[in-house]
């Protein structure tokens, strides 16, 4: 069974100012490069006329991850994480994440939309967690609905940096 995930960021910037940030491969590489830098690189970038897909490689030590989940699975986590923005009609607004864990039975998958609000933007996450490991699946799973959480967060604080300084 899939733990749920759902969490909403605000950004200080109207949907365009976000949406021209993450069309541009610029940003991601320079997201990398800033938020965890010794863990993260971007695999690649495709941008068309409909959608711009982005492929980050990223590692997850294993002193950061939970004694659960060095117990099932001993080592450093490698994620391959996605994320897909449509740029229908010239403008971001809806797209979808997808990560799995490299050698183990977890993927996260869900969906992003990005929406304004009274004092800028917000990005919607929905999604779910799946960890197919018997008695322990739902424990890791949790873990890995806060990693992201607390991912997404950092990420956050650096996309607002990296538009104002634009």
């Amino acid at each position: 069974m899939a733990t749920k995930l759902q969490h909403s960021i605000d950004f200080p910037c109207p949907p365009a100012d976000f949406a021209a940030a993450v069309t541009s491969e610029q940003y991601w590489k320079d997201l990398v490069a800033n938020v965890a830098a010794d863990i993260s690189e971007l695999e690649s970038f495709t941008a068309t006329d409909d959608k711009v897909t982005v492929v980050l490689q990223q590692r997850v030590p294993e002193d950061k991850l939970p004694s659960i989940v060095t117990k099932v699975r001993p080592g450093d986590l490698r994620i391959a994480r996605t994320m897909i923005w449509s740029t229908a009609g010239g403008t971001v607004s809806t797209g979808e994440f997808a990560a799995q864990v490299e050698g183990a039975p977890a993927k996260v998958n869900g969906t992003q939309i990005l929406a304004a609000t009274a004092t800028g933007s917000t990005v919607t996450f929905e999604g779910s967690a799946e960890v197919a490991i018997p008695f322990v699946g739902g424990k890791v799973e949790k873990a890995i609905v806060e990693n992201i959480i607390d991912l997404v967060t950092a990420e956050r604080d650096y996309t607002v940096e990296w538009i104002n300084a634009r």
